[in-house]
């Protein structure tokens, strides 16, 4: 009996072992990223935009810059900005924008990176394009009369007025909402990383369950070899279990007697 005790602590103590497995550090995750820093959602722009931001991914093949009228629609098609990059670019120029052919409006700028999962990753801000600023006509000059000899010179003519077409005004460009903004990056080595404290938990879950199944086996066998292991028992059922079942009896019986008392 000795051995057969002693033969599961054993197997128990290896399945632990196994269970736990050696504490590896886990491999940074890759970074992967894609936004544009520069124009900002809400912008008003003109001219040659500078395009700044950051296209990287372990998995990058190449992005593209395009634009497109807001709201955008199916049926119109993005129009690139320039031709297919296939370097990688961190808080740096994207690429340039020539708004200067375009008319005034609202737009939206997407950047879209390709993978080489065929899953690409898109980031879209909303900008207000505004170059033309529309400048009042001037007036013609007016004739001056010529004074004949011999004849009467003329006063002077009225000048007409001429009414100014009025100034179109651009509108201010509303707000479309903040940018968002990427939350801070955990370090790969963080000990703090989601992946590490779980590991840790179940780790520490496992050697502490172990431990305290090897605790109660030793206990068992010691008090096996001592010959208390059936003494223990009777003094356990002598003190604790017999009280429990007298004081539920007693509780039977005096519910018995007031269900008859109430019952007369």
């Amino acid at each position: 009996m000795h051995r057969s005790i002693r033969a599961i602590i054993v197997l128990a103590l290896l399945l632990v072992l196994t269970a736990a497995g050696p504490l590896q550090e886990t491999p940074p995750a890759p970074t992967s990223r894609a936004v544009i820093d520069s124009p900002a959602e809400g912008d008003v722009v003109a001219g040659l935009v500078t395009v700044t931001g950051t296209v990287v991914d372990p998995a990058f093949e190449s992005y593209d810059l395009e634009y497109a009228p807001d709201p955008t629609l199916a049926s119109v098609p993005w129009t690139p900005v320039q031709g297919t990059v296939t370097q990688q670019v961190s808080g740096g120029v994207l690429g340039a924008w020539d708004t200067t052919t375009l008319p005034d409006g609202r737009y939206v700028l997407r950047l879209r990176m390709n993978r080489r999962d065929d899953m690409p990753i898109e980031y879209e801000v909303r900008v207000v394009v505004a170059n033309a600023t529309p400048t009042p006509t001037s007036p013609p000059p007016t004739r001056t009369p010529t004074a004949v000899p011999g004849t009467p010179t003329p006063g002077p003519s009225p000048t007409p007025l001429i009414e100014q077409p009025p100034t179109r005004t651009p509108r201010p460009a509303a707000a479309l909402g903040p940018t968002p903004t990427p939350g801070p990056a955990i370090p790969a080595d963080s000990p703090l990383r989601p992946d590490r404290l779980i590991a840790a938990a179940r780790t520490g879950a496992l050697i502490a369950v172990g431990t305290f199944g090897l605790l109660g086996l030793y206990a068992l066998v010691r008090a096996s070899e001592r010959g208390e292991l059936g003494e223990g028992f009777w003094r356990v059922r002598r003190e604790v279990i017999n009280p429990l079942l007298d004081a539920l009896q007693g509780r039977r019986t005096t519910e018995k007697r007031k269900s008859r008392r109430t019952r007369r």
